[in-house]
């Protein structure tokens, strides 16, 4: 007898009864949308000045939808909680998310709109709870039920939507009036005036971070992926990442992509004694196709510090945008000559000490610190530090399970690396490694964001797939279909 939800009617079981194949392209086309709907959204918003407000809901459109399908794949039983231990830990960063949101409900008259920020995220941000519940949601859906050819297609669609943002990066950069926030940093005098990229990520270090995730899957495809035209393609767009990420004047692409590079040339060598050799293209192995990557970085590099030069301003980035560009904090003052990076661990570590176990709740950095007079000036709404944000806004307890998730991600990854060693086709595998843990490192320098964030969650999810194409169904499994 076909399977129903609640005893109810044929769209029930259309759902309850698609084939696993069916499933398999249901899943991959909401994932494949978790990247789409965002860059369409970050197109239309930069298009149409005024509509910033919408940046959530682009997240929320995307993110429950997974969540949504998710608990479909459970009432199916293509999938159980108990086989994916990362689900518990997901649960338990929703459940503290949720309570700290209840903190600041509960002592609502700490400060104004403190309830409403804290669901729906501070003024430009748009990262509340809402937004926390939309990126657990992905990371789920990702982890469930994957294949190899649906790895390769959210791949395609994220290099392709790196290589859209880098075109409009470069546009930013050009002085000719292309919409940009970042034409001028009126938050710390400079020598000369700038036009620094931010792609459709909202500020130059946000594109810095979603350059290291896009880099990490581009570089590995680049490195391995037997297909000739894909590879070039991914190589190329590596080489553009990174040329992009110079126009940022941001210490983040530099770290990330760098992180990225050291990343995959420890797989290389360490995962082989020859590496992957190929039969088609001038550049017959991986370790040729790295060294060729590494060679136009360096050509890029050269010819960036000969007809413009580098200036890191990561704090007048800051700065100019939480403050002269979204009006949400006190302005920096100018005899502070305090790093961003200090600057956002004493702030960090005021919260920490008042509110340790639940924080002062998600994405109220900003209100925090505003509501307290000695705090106002120098004041920013982000760390600028992941780790301490999480700790600060949400609590000691949520950074422990988030670093406890991350930790055990990453040690799936190394060990699936292993795998990789006998199977180069299965070159996702050091694809995700890179990506994942360059972004764990450049998040020790920079911030979540909408904009980056779900592509994050949506390769850490991924990290925990079994892969159906990798990896047969148990008998009892084949028996349920």
């Amino acid at each position: 007898m076909p399977k129903t939800i609640f005893g109810t009617t044929e769209k029930s079981n259309f759902i309850l009864n698609m084939s696993k194949s069916t499933v398999r392209k249901w899943v991959t086309g909401i994932l494949c949308a978790c990247v789409i709907v965002p860059l369409l959204g970050g197109i239309f918003i930069t298009a149409v000045p005024g509509t910033s407000a919408l940046l959530g809901a682009f997240l929320y459109a995307t993110g429950f939808s997974c969540i949504l399908f998710y608990i479909v794949l459970l009432l199916r039983k293509d999938i159980r909680i108990r086989d994916y231990p990362c689900a518990y830990l997901i649960f338990g960063l929703a459940v503290l998310a949720l309570a700290s949101y209840y903190r600041v409900v509960l002592n609502s008259g700490e400060y104004p709109d403190a309830v409403n920020t804290a669901l729906l995220g501070e003024t430009g941000r748009y990262e509340g709870l809402l937004a926390l519940l939309a990126y657990f949601g992905i990371f789920l859906l990702a982890a469930a039920v994957m294949s190899r050819r649906s790895v390769k297609i959210i791949f395609d669609i994220l290099v392709g939507a790196g290589v859209v943002q880098g075109v409009v990066a470069v546009m930013q950069h050009i002085p000719w009036g292309f919409p940009s926030d970042f034409r001028k940093l009126p938050a710390l005098v400079l020598l000369k005036d700038v036009h620094l990229s931010s792609g459709l990520s909202d500020s130059p270090i946000f594109y810095g971070s979603f350059l290291t995730v896009a880099t990490g899957i581009a570089a590995a495809g680049a490195m391995y992926e037997k297909n000739i035209v894909r590879a070039r393609i991914y190589g190329v767009s590596a080489v553009f990442f990174f040329m992009t990420g110079l126009f940022t004047s941001s210490v983040i692409p530099l770290i990330g992509i760098g992180s990225v590079f050291v990343i995959l040339t420890a797989v290389e060598f360490t995962a082989g004694k020859s590496g992957t050799v190929f039969e088609e293209g001038a550049l017959k192995s991986s370790r040729k196709r790295l060294a060729a990557m590494i060679i136009g970085i360096a050509a890029v590099l050269g010819l960036v510090l000969a007809f413009q030069g580098i200036w890191l301003r990561d704090k007048a980035i800051a700065y100019t945008d939480c403050f002269y560009r979204l009006y949400i904090t006190s302005g920096p003052s100018p005899v502070n000559y305090d790093s961003l990076w200090k600057i956002g661990a004493e702030r960090s570590f005021i919260m920490i000490k008042d509110h340790p176990i639940l924080g002062t709740g998600p994405d109220l950095m900003a209100k925090y610190q505003m509501a307290a007079a000695e705090l106002a000036v120098d004041s920013i709404d982000r760390s600028y530090n992941e780790y301490l944000y999480i700790a600060a806004t949400r609590g000691i307890p949520s950074l422990a399970v988030y670093i406890a998730l991350l930790g055990a991600s990453l040690v799936r990854l190394f060990r699936d690396v292993r795998e990789f060693a006998s199977d180069r086709e299965k070159w996702f595998r050091p694809a995700l490694l890179a990506a994942v843990t360059a972004y764990s490192v450049q998040a020790f320098f920079s911030a979540s964001a909408v904009t980056v964030a779900p592509f994050f969650w949506l390769l850490l999810g991924m990290s925990w797939s079994e892969f159906a194409a990798d990896k047969p169904y148990s008998s009892e499994k084949q028996k349920k279909q």
